[in-house]
């Protein structure tokens, strides 16, 4: 995929420009902002924008599906944000590990709030990056609809936990425009971004690219394949083959296999890889 054809990967619905306006209007109720990115893109995931609900409140910042991230590249990242950021508490995080929800309580509960008896959250994040289900293990029930695709959570409403936290759960918000063209990409690799807008055989070959590069273990791993010495499209082939990914008279099915290669790196099926590195 040219640098060209990414610069149109752009998505800012009229719902998106709505929530963030409602989010404003509930900001002075709020004492510390619960912001969701995802540990494989913990910088592509992270809205610039929500630095406009963090100035003057407590910040956590959750790199969110760690248990799907490289786990060496994660502890970088943490390096990183607690050197180029002020945010108060920077944590990776498994929304499916119990020991880290009460570590997350615990870590709540510590921030300088004025009012420890009800701490008012708000949790934020892009499209696609588990809000949904990080609010579902605080409160320890599902309250929230779940769903690995962008827009599930359609408006705002407030919940609270066992421990009388109130979290006011939000819709995935972007920003209007994407200065780095790789930032869409990297966010149409996540599902973030409505899979209608771009041609999913380029964004998959963009991925292997990647993965060729830094994880080819994994994908020889994955799909019974060999990566050594064959370009992108003879890999892009083996791959269809392994599957059997056919079309009539007994060509590749590129579609097929490019919506294979995405969905199983967004549900982890490949390994655990992250494809920024700070």
């Amino acid at each position: 995929m040219t640098d060209e054809k990414i610069e149109y990967i752009q998505w800012y619905p009229g719902h998106m420009a709505k929530a963030n306006r409602e989010i404003k209007e509930k900001l002075k109720l709020i004492n510390v902002v619960i912001e969701v990115v995802d540990a494989r893109l913990p910088l592509s995931s992270k809205n610039p924008e929500i630095n406009q609900y963090t100035w003057n409140k407590q910040h956590i910042l959750l790199l969110n599906k760690a248990d799907l991230a490289d786990p060496e590249v994660s502890q970088d990242w943490i390096d990183w944000f607690k050197k180029n950021t002020d945010i108060q508490q920077i944590m990776l995080y498994d929304a499916f590990d119990r020991r880290q929800k009460t570590e997350l309580v615990k870590n709540i509960q510590t921030l300088n709030v004025k009012n420890k008896a009800q701490i008012k959250c708000l949790v934020c994040g892009i499209p696609n990056v588990g809000k949904s289900t990080v609010i579902n293990s605080l409160i320890g029930k599902k309250k929230t609809q779940v769903g690995n695709k962008p827009g599930v959570t359609k408006g705002q409403q407030w919940l609270s936990t066992p421990e009388n936290l109130m979290l006011l759960d939000t819709p995935g918000i972007l920003w209007p425009k994407f200065e780095d063209p790789a930032v869409g990409l990297h966010l149409a690799w996540l599902g973030s971004i409505k899979d209608t807008l771009y041609e999913k055989e380029n964004i998959a070959a963009d991925l292997l690219k990647y993965l060729v590069a830094y994880y080819p273990d994994e994908l020889e791993a994955i799909y019974k394949i060999s990566v050594v010495d064959r370009n992108l499209p003879e890999i892009f082939d083996a791959i269809a083959k392994s599957r059997g990914l056919l079309i009539k008279g007994g060509e590749y099915d590129y579609t097929r296999t490019s919506v294979l290669i995405l969905n199983d790196f967004k549900n982890g099926r490949i390994g655990r890889i992250t494809l920024e590195r700070p």
